[in-house]
Order: C-alpha cells, then sequence, then structure tokens
C-alpha cells in the first residue's frame, strides 16, 4: 500500500503524493485515501504493542531482581560485607568465586575418594590450595572482609580440613548469592552501583527495594496509558477500513445505476 504523503485535487485530478491516481472515479480515490490512513493507524498501534511489551519486560526484571535482594532483607551478617563499587568489579568477583567453588568441590570428592592426601603443616593436617586459586581468593576475602569468611583463609596458603572446605564452600555460594543478586539489579537498568555504595545492609536492600517496586509500576502506568492510545488507533483503523468499504460499495452502487438507467 502507498505512503500518502499528501493529497491535492489540482485541475480536478486527484492525487497523492508517490502515487499517480489520474483516472481514477472519485469514489475508488477516496477508498484509497482511506485505506492508507487506516494502515497508518495500524503502523502506530503495532508501534504501541511492542512499546508495550518492552515495558511489561522490564517490569518483571524489575520484579525478579527485587525479588533476589529480598532474600538478604533479614540477614544481618550481609552488612559487614565490603562489596565492589562497580558491576565489571562485580563480575571479575563472581568469577574468582566460581573458580574457587570449582575447587573446593574437586578437592572434597578427592577427599572422598582417598585421591587427596592431608600432609603434615606443623602441627595440623593440611590440604593445599591451588596457589593462582588461592592468591585470587586471598585477594578477594582481604577485600570484602576476612571476618565474613571465617573458614576461608588462615593467614597461609592452606585451607585447613575437611569441614573447613565445606564451610568455605557455603560462605563462597553466600557471597556468590549477594553479588548475584546486586548484578541482576543494576543490570535492569533500575539501580547503579553508586546505589550500593560498597555496603548491603538491610537497610540499603529496603531502599532499593523500594526504588525497584516503583520503577515496575511506572511500567504499569505506561502500559495503562499505552493501551488508551492502541484503543484509539485501533478504533480509527476499523472506521477507516470500513469507511474504505463504504465508498467502494457505493461507487459500485452508483455505476449499476448509471449502467441502467
Amino acid at each position: 500500500m502507498a505512503q500518502i504523503n499528501g493529497v491535492n485535487n489540482a485541475n480536478g485530478n486527484m492525487n497523492i503524493n508517490g502515487l499517480d491516481m489520474k483516472g481514477m472515479s472519485p469514489f475508488a480515490a477516496a477508498a484509497l485515501v482511506q485505506l492508507e490512513i487506516a494502515k497508518t493507524n495500524k503502523d502506530s498501534a503495532t508501534r504501541y504493542i511492542n512499546d508495550m511489551k518492552t515495558q511489561n519486560d522490564r517490569a518483571k526484571q524489575l520484579m525478579a531482581a527485587a525479588d533476589k535482594l529480598r532474600q538478604f532483607k533479614d540477614d544481618k551478617s550481609i552488612g559487614d560485607y565490603k562489596i565492589p563499587t562497580n558491576i565489571d568489579d562485580m563480575k571479575k568477583q563472581l568469577e574468582t568465586i566460581s573458580k574457587a567453588e570449582n575447587t573446593y568441590k574437586k578437592m572434597l570428592n578427592d577427599i572422598k575418594t582417598g585421591d587427596l592426601k592431608p600432609y603434615k603443616h606443623g602441627k595440623d593436617d593440611c590440604y593445599n590450595l591451588p596457589n593462582d586459586v588461592y592468591k585470587e581468593l586471598k585477594t578477594l576475602t582481604d577485600s570484602v572482609g576476612k571476618k565474613n569468611f571465617p573458614d576461608m583463609t588462615r593467614g597461609d596458603d592452606n585451607i585447613h580440613m575437611e569441614y573447613e572446605l565445606k564451610g568455605g564452600l557455603k560462605e563462597l555460594e553466600k557471597y556468590k548469592a549477594i553479588l548475584t543478586a546486586a548484578v541482576a539489579a543494576m543490570e535492569t537498568g533500575g539501580i547503579s552501583a553508586t546505589d550500593f555504595n560498597g555496603k548491603i545492609d538491610s537497610t540499603r536492600i529496603d531502599s532499593l527495594l523500594t526504588s525497584l517496586q516503583h520503577q515496575a509500576e511506572n511500567c504499569n502506568s505506561d502500559n495503562q496509558t499505552q493501551m488508551v492510545k492502541l484503543q484509539d488507533k485501533m478504533g480509527q483503523y476499523n472506521a477507516y477500513v470500513s469507511g474504505s468499504s463504504d465508498m467502494i460499495k457505493t461507487g459500485a452502487q452508483l455505476q449499476q445505476s448509471i449502467l441502467k438507467s
């Protein structure tokens, strides 16, 4: 269907920019005009539908991010974490945690199968972490706060005994969940690293939850406005399609009447 940019009636000839209507009956030309206007309304309605879908998806992301944070709301111990102040550093820490988790799980399995043997280190039997994992993990625990990871490091390069591997793995999983929740909140675009400011305690979580929920409500409110506009455009679309059909019928009836006379 040709796009209408303008309609004129110079010298008795109907024209639509980009389309030669010379020789068309007035009824056919009017029908075509109405169909073009109907198309314009349909295109607008399609844009509203796409916008509403985008807003709906964003609202879901915001609420999902809020749910991830909410699980830590009553955990007072998280207030001791010193989390990174930007999303890139958070993601780097998540990579370090995943690497350490895999090592912990392998060592625990090796202990179970007897493939990992303890050795004497002073008075203790110790399990030695791979040097690269230890260095990355010690850097992480020093920056986050050693008191948050009581079973992770002991001032040297050894993890002591199987129970400490299990305790360390539990601590890693908890901190990983917190970082994942923080990253999810920021990736919605509704929260920035400055909103955390290196901390994620219950008071801060309350504030972040309020912000995320408010933004989700705004998305829903915008969709209600878009729905009104959508209904209007679809109503106009139907009216112009109907008008075009009426013009064609009227033209046909007039033609039949002329032929009979």
